[in-house]
């Protein structure tokens, strides 16, 4: 069953946004068992996903390995190089099960890429709508999955905006939108307390653009907690560039602007689950903004460790440089740096 975030009305599992405009989201009725459980993909918690139809590559169960002074969830190891794939096997399973035959989307590349290959794998039609200035790899990588690119001149937003008038005709499988992309993403909490022997972190660490992934994993821890499985929730820290982190400026009062950043994924300027978002930060954790320049720091120290991440993924990076030392830290790594190289390479070769 999915319900309305904002008045609570119950929609059809095909709808992705309520008639009331409010953002939709599944209703979590069955308890987590933290016994022990089946499978090696994040499928182990098919019975807590809300769908028996699957649409897989066996994704999931990423490593989670310390190194230094913190754990970092290796989540750009997805079949295609990013977490997208959480939400992407979720949504396109019950899509396959609803007997959709083509979808549109609007992506700055890793969620299009993501769709386009789960949308093969379903054998529906995609078609997707990507900013000019998205990395020509993940363009590529959509290609190469046989969907059709649209590329739309100047913002984030006026990608949007165009994906939306084709939506008037072909179904939106929008990765900000949709309720059971967003259930994919609870994904990530259940990994994370499985492979702390049904316990949590102090901290969280993700970045943070349309904000499935922060809102997915509280809703997943949340789930684990009234499930009796973990006995709290670990302070969940949000990552914005400085030059765009509408949802950091909404919470703590700031003028709101939104200017292109290396950290291209996380150019969302209106993010859907903005109010929600909200009232995790106010209770469950915090938000921080990184300037461009310690993103490319960031990303210099990943490679260094030997994670080679894409620049989206360095704000995290940068960003445990202002997250107070505990015993215990995971930050999420969500993109694969083969999808950025060329914009990598700039990075790493600027001069200071």
């Amino acid at each position: 069953m999915i319900v309305c975030s904002r008045c609570g009305r119950e929609m059809e599992d095909t709808a992705w946004k309520c008639v009331c405009g409010g953002p939709l989201e599944v209703v979590d009725k069955e308890q987590v068992d933290g016994g022990e459980l089946k499978g090696s993909s994040l499928w182990r918690y098919q019975p807590y996903l809300g769908t028996e139809k699957r649409v897989s590559f066996d994704e999931g169960y990423t490593p989670l390995v310390f190194i230094e002074d913190c754990y970092y969830k290796l989540d750009f190891l997805f079949p295609t190089g990013s977490f997208k794939d959480r939400g992407s096997t979720v949504m396109m399973s019950v899509l396959d099960h609803h007997k959709i035959p083509r979808l549109v989307e609007d992506s700055s590349g890793n969620a299009g890429a993501s769709i386009s290959a789960y949308a093969a794998r379903a054998g529906i039609m995609a078609e997707i709508f990507v900013p000019a200035y998205a990395s020509q790899g993940k363009v590529s990588q959509i290609e190469a999955f046989g969907a059709h690119i649209r590329k739309v001149e100047g913002t984030r937003e006026d990608t949007r905006k165009e994906a939306l008038k084709r939506a008037e005709t072909v179904y939106y499988a929008s990765h900000q939108w949709n309720p059971w992309f967003l259930q994919g993403m609870q994904t990530v909490a259940y990994e994370i307390a499985e492979q702390f022997n049904w316990d949590v972190p102090d901290v969280v660490v993700v970045p943070v653009g349309s904000g499935s992934l922060y809102y997915g994993v509280y809703k997943g821890f949340k789930h684990l907690l009234e499930s009796g499985v973990i006995g709290g929730i670990p302070e969940l820290v949000g990552v914005q560039p400085e030059v765009c982190s509408p949802v950091y400026n909404a919470v703590y009062g700031k003028e709101r602007t939104c200017e292109k950043s290396v950290a291209e994924g996380l150019l969302v300027e209106h993010p859907p689950r903005l109010q929600e978002i909200e009232d995790v930060v106010r209770h469950h954790g915090k938000l921080v903004v990184v300037t461009e320049e310690e993103i490319g720091e960031g990303l210099r120290k990943a490679i260094r460790m030997g994670l080679f991440i894409e620049p989206t993924s360095a704000s995290v990076m940068a960003a445990l440089e202002k997250v107070e030392p505990s015993e215990s830290r995971v930050a999420v790594l969500t993109g694969n740096g083969l999808k950025a190289t060329r914009e990598i390479n700039d990075i790493l070769n600027k001069r200071s």
